[in-house]
């Protein structure tokens, strides 16, 4: 669902900006006010985005280009030419009796995986690599497949959160993709989707009609 998840940031973010740049002629009922108004405002919400493109820049900087997953862990290659690592000998043990030493931690509208490395916590991430999803790893189910049977083989000492294997759709016992447990989701988060598209252009129609109506 990562793509329904992108293109659903992606309206809102535009619905988002679309309301910001015409926010000052809904709320200012005159022109004199609306003049003052957009003289303060326009500078600064082109700023503001000036801010966020710089942002984004220095973000992508470290987007992840390719991701490889070994027996010895996953290599997370960047645009930048640095790799980073998450080596199954690193991870650790909680050695607590109610926490799981591989669990699902949420970021950015999805699930990571949370793990104990050199005596810290690290999220392995399949998805939300690229800062703003520009680029998509396409094998990115298989990857995670991969990694979570790799710490299953090479550190059965480790305990995994059975919530990691139905939320990545995974077959605990021989790793393959559960194919209906994913379609169910999808058409779930499909319908989601459509309801709130349908909400969103109702809301600019509502928006048209009263402009009209002035």
């Amino acid at each position: 669902m990562t793509w329904l998840t992108r293109t659903l940031a992606v309206l809102l973010l535009l619905v988002m900006f679309l309301v910001l740049l015409v926010l000052p002629v809904i709320i200012c009922k005159n022109i004199t006010l609306l003049v003052v108004v957009s003289v303060l405002y326009y500078p600064a919400l082109g700023f503001g985005l000036y801010r966020f493109i710089i942002y984004q820049k220095t973000v992508r900087k470290k987007e992840v280009r390719r991701i490889v997953v070994d027996d010895k862990g996953v290599h997370y290659e960047r645009k930048n030419g640095t790799i980073d690592r998450v080596f199954y000998q690193d991870l650790e043990r909680y050695n607590l009796a109610d926490e799981y030493d591989v669990s699902l931690s949420p970021r950015n509208k999805i699930y990571v995986l949370k793990v104990k490395c050199n005596e810290s916590v690290t999220y392995v991430d399949f998805d939300g690599v690229d800062a703003g999803y520009s680029s998509y790893i396409v094998n990115l189910k298989a990857l995670r497949r991969k990694y979570i049977q790799g710490i299953v083989y090479f550190r059965p000492d480790l305990r995994i959160n059975p919530s990691v294997y139905s939320a990545y759709n995974i077959n605990p016992v021989d790793f393959t993709f559960d194919k209906k447990t994913y379609w169910t989701m999808f058409a779930k988060t499909l319908a989601v989707l459509i309801l709130l598209c349908s909400i969103l252009g109702g809301i600019m129609l509502g928006l048209a009609k009263w402009f009209s109506n002035d």
